[in-house]
């Protein structure tokens, strides 16, 4: 009896003094010491032990989620003007005793959990940002601001990184390293990720690594409660173009003393998507969208300019060299055919979404600790979509993972007037975001590598 464990109904053990870290999920525990018996309650020891489950403390603030989430919704703010949401972020943390910078990439807040011993450093990075569209939803936390909505998740990747922040907060003094969770303004097209890195919050917390997460319905591929991971790209690189073709307008029914710039976009237009189907190597995906033409005001005038504006994505470097490079070389040789004169505008954009394997292969493990195995899917396809992540990514090891929020098949998709998700997802992907924070600054993605 001194060597082994004894089991005694109804769950409970007596352990030998020897043996006492080796706890068993149990309701009680009765252990000797010195010749006498003891009872301890799971809780007691829990404490005694410093045990900790954030796939468990993830749920037991499933509610709080829910409403930081629901706040942040009804207070949407575009781009970098995200004061308000910054505002709540900050008091949140600083209720929590974790050391907050402000005003970083313009109006980004950092949150710096540092460890009692010292280790590794991540990032954590969610984007807070929301769009320029009317909400169309019924419920009852709708935007109170017209013509901005969170439309894409942000708001619950705000709750998502809020939760982590809090978590992290609990059990700093049993953390090694530092974990620096990065909420971050303008990802909708702004660069934001960019004015945070450029404004130093890499280098100034030596960050080494970055996770991060996009919740809702981007791949077919996920259902509801599913992660979806890549070893390589997952979403495209992008970048927009303005275009102008100035012509000479007169009488609809004159053409012939006119240069009419709306035929001359049109061929344009045309030509352009055969850069496509022609010109980049088709195992190479790419898109070439015109999402706005503009121009003419009646139906017996030609008008002297036209405006176009769209959008190019890709995956692979060669490609998108020929994109940007024959778009104007396109537009110039028809303008040049037709005696138009023509202004072209392309913008810096995003680079692709590029995972690092071997952090992805960490992450894995850990999402299918949380998810269950069967619930962590690599993508057979990555996403058109773009992601100012990309950045982070460029600059230090990282995974970029998907979280399922949704129906594709019927929920309105992302950038609509009706998008939302499922809140029930917020505890995993706040568990997903600490997990792996907290073993990459514990060290654990070192030692498996």
């Amino acid at each position: 009896m001194n060597d082994i464990i004894t089991h005694i109904p109804p769950r409970k053990i007596i352990l030998h003094p020897r043996r006492q870290k080796k706890i068993i999920n149990c309701v009680s525990i009765l252990y000797y010491r010195q010749g006498a018996c003891y009872y301890l309650s799971v809780s007691k020891i829990a404490e005694a032990v410093k045990i900790r489950d954030f796939k468990q403390e993830a749920k037991d603030i499933q509610a709080k989620l829910v409403e930081w989430r629901r706040w942040c919704h009804r207070r949407p703010g575009v781009g970098f003007a995200v004061e308000e949401t910054a505002d709540y972020i900050a008091a949140r943390l600083e209720d929590w005793g974790v050391e907050t910078e402000r005003g970083v990439g313009k109006t980004g807040v950092v949150g710096i959990v540092r460890g009692s011993r010292p280790g590794p450093t991540i990032g954590v990075r969610v984007d807070m940002d929301a769009l320029p569209i009317q909400e169309e939803n019924t419920h009852d936390f709708v935007s109170k601001y017209p013509g901005k909505m969170h439309a894409c998740g942000h708001d619950g990747h705000i709750a998502m990184g809020l939760g982590t922040a809090r978590l992290l907060s609990r059990h700093r003094q049993d953390l090694a390293g530092t974990v620096i969770i990065i909420f971050q303004p303008g990802e909708e097209g702004w660069r934001g990720a960019k004015a945070v890195i450029d404004d130093g919050v890499l280098q100034r917390h030596q960050v080494e690594a970055i996770v991060a997460g996009h919740i809702g319905t981007l791949s077919p591929e996920l259902t509801l409660g599913q992660v979806g991971i890549t070893f390589g790209p997952i979403m495209a690189a992008v970048n927009n173009f303005e275009a102008w073709v100035i012509g000479r307008g007169g009488h609809g029914a004159l053409p012939h003393n006119t240069v009419d710039p709306v035929v001359i976009s049109a061929e344009i237009i045309t030509a352009w998507q055969r850069i496509i189907s022609r010109e980049i190597p088709p195992l190479y995906p790419a898109v070439l969208t015109v999402g706005q033409i503009q121009g003419g005001s009646t139906h017996n005038i030609i008008p002297t300019e036209v405006y176009l504006q769209g959008t190019i994505r890709y995956f692979h470097q060669s490609a998108g060299d020929i994109l940007r490079t024959r778009l104007e070389e396109v537009m110039a040789g028809i303008c040049k055919t037709w005696k138009a004169q023509y202004k072209f505008k392309l913008d810096q954009g995003y680079p692709p979404v590029i995972n690092d394997p071997q952090f992805t292969k960490f992450f894995r493990k850990i999402a299918a600790s949380l998810a269950g195995p069967e619930n962590v899917k690599v993508l057979e396809f990555p996403t058109m979509v773009s992601e100012g992540v990309s950045f982070f990514l460029q600059a230090v090891p990282g995974t970029f993972f998907l979280l399922g929020a949704g129906n594709t098949g019927t929920d309105s998709p992302h950038h609509h007037g009706r998008f939302d998700f499922d809140e029930s997802i917020l505890w995993l992907g706040t568990a997903l975001l600490t997990e792996t924070a907290w073993q990459y600054a514990e060290g654990k993605y070192q030692q498996c590598n």
